[in-house]
């Protein structure tokens, strides 16, 4: 709502400062352009008049500017007088070290003074760096000060700041101010948003004791967040990796099992990658797969080929090795293409997309090059991949789709990319149709669908919408 009322009072003032300079620069054009004998001295005793008041009102506004920009806040009894707006000119460290020697009161009393500052960009910033900082002294006293804003919008602002600065040893204390004292107009937020996080920076030191809190059955029914749980099992198995997953697998509906094996990788990633190769047949490996290869590829290529290599064929192997192709093909698809060719030929297939749509999107000449030198199905993979990839022409497109060799999937992907053609260019669509090497029921079947796009293309640009 507070970004809503601010864009509509920027461009309330943005049309009156337009309407205002074109007034302006029209009256001065004719006031110049008249013959200097129309003027009498009346008029131009007045122009100059105004001159000297626009001159006197611009080094006004650049002296204000200048004084803005050189706000010298060093003292405590500087803070106590000073106008929240200016604090985001003061550096942060500065900011800490004299809020660190203020009273309580006087912190609570500067607090107070955003009740009463314009609701603009300038406030915004003073506002958050006063309770990031006010939130390393004191936490809760920070969020009570949040809490005394008047606007809503701004003491949201202001309370989110709080929380998401507040330590993870202050977590716990704003927890509890939460429960007991949440705010009337931010009763979800609290509830939420603000616990969520707050328990989620517990996970950081205690998870055992996060955990509990959210498996509390006063607190579990509010909606706390898929994200807080994950965090919870994250940081609690880079501590413990046992009893990070032992609480995992009993989060029903949900299994955290798989953040658990990420901290876990993260902690020790022989230990973890050793445990998922004997749980192949948990009903979360797949996932567990791709966690390890994701840590294990930014520490040492070669051990994550050689671990994929232990693993059975299946769907946890199938999973790594598209996860590799992704990261790898990312890096260097030369180098994953490499690779590939070292798979079994249906491995191969499952993940030569990856790397196929990676190198088509950074280096289409090289990735083309590539895919001429392939077979099979994993060829056709390929080029169904490329013809669907926008740096493509669609001419090119074309060309390429009618090189697969599955029929069906040839069939597919000319109709896609016809259907694509179609939306910006029909006629040349149908002019290529016409002219294809098709059968009369493809041909048929290929022109409905440009019919369908046009007929799409005119009721959204008149705005008619048919069931």
């Amino acid at each position: 709502m507070l970004s809503l009322r601010l864009q509509m009072n920027w461009r309330l003032i943005t049309i009156v400062n337009v309407i205002i300079a074109v007034i302006t620069v029209s009256a001065i054009v004719f006031d110049i352009t008249r013959p200097r004998s129309q003027k009498s001295p009346k008029q131009r005793r007045q122009r100059s008049s105004q001159s000297n008041s626009a001159d006197s009102q611009s080094s006004s506004a650049g002296d204000k500017h200048e004084e803005r920009n050189n706000v010298r806040i060093e003292s405590v009894d500087d803070l106590a007088n000073a106008s929240v707006d200016d604090l985001g000119a003061v550096p942060a460290g500065a900011l800490t070290e004299l809020m660190h020697r203020a009273t309580p009161a006087q912190l609570a009393a500067l607090a107070l003074k955003f009740n009463d500052a314009p609701t603009d960009a300038r406030t915004f910033g003073g506002m958050g760096v006063f309770f990031q900082a006010w939130s390393q002294l004191d936490a809760n006293a920070a969020l009570v000060g949040a809490f005394r804003i008047n606007d809503v919008a701004m003491r949201k602002l202001a309370a989110r700041t709080v929380v998401n600065s507040v330590s993870p040893s202050s977590a716990q204390e704003l927890i509890t101010h939460l429960t007991d004292h949440p705010d009337k107009d931010l009763i979800d937020e609290c509830k939420n948003e603000f616990l969520g996080t707050l328990i989620s920076s517990w996970s950081l030191l205690d998870p055992e004791a996060a955990s509990r809190f959210a498996d509390d059955p006063g607190y579990a029914k509010n909606r706390l967040g898929y994200r807080t749980k994950t965090d919870i099992a994250y940081n609690w198995a880079t501590l413990d990796p046992p009893a990070a997953l032992a609480w995992s697998a009993k989060q029903k509906p949900d299994d955290f099992s798989d953040y658990a094996v990420k901290g876990w990788c993260r902690k020790d990633i022989n230990a973890a990658s050793a445990w998922v190769l004997q749980h192949l047949n948990d009903p979360a490996a797949e996932q567990f797969a791709s966690s390890v290869v994701n840590e294990m590829f930014d520490q040492s290529l070669e051990a994550t080929t050689d671990w994929i290599n232990q693993m059975p064929a299946g769907g946890p192997r199938n999973d790594a090795e598209t996860r590799l192709a992704s990261l790898w093909a990312a890096k260097d698809p030369r180098s994953a293409a490499t690779w590939l060719a070292t798979l079994p030929a249906n491995e191969q297939t499952n993940v030569i997309s990856t790397i196929a749509s990676n190198w088509i999107e950074t280096d289409w000449t090289e990735a083309s090059r590539w895919i001429a030198t392939l077979t099979g199905d994993p060829r056709d993979e390929a080029l169904a991949v490329a013809a669907s990839g926008e740096r493509v022409p669609p001419g090119d497109s074309l060309s390429l789709a009618m090189s697969i060799g599955k029929e069906d999937m040839r069939n597919g992907v000319i109709e896609n990319v016809i259907r694509n053609w179609a939306t910006k260019d029909p006629s040349a669509a149908e002019t290529w149709v016409k002219a294809g090497p098709f059968s009369d029921e493809q041909r048929e079947r290929l022109s409905a669908v440009i019919s369908e796009m046009r007929k799409l293309t005119a009721e959204g640009e008149s705005g008619i919408i048919t069931e």
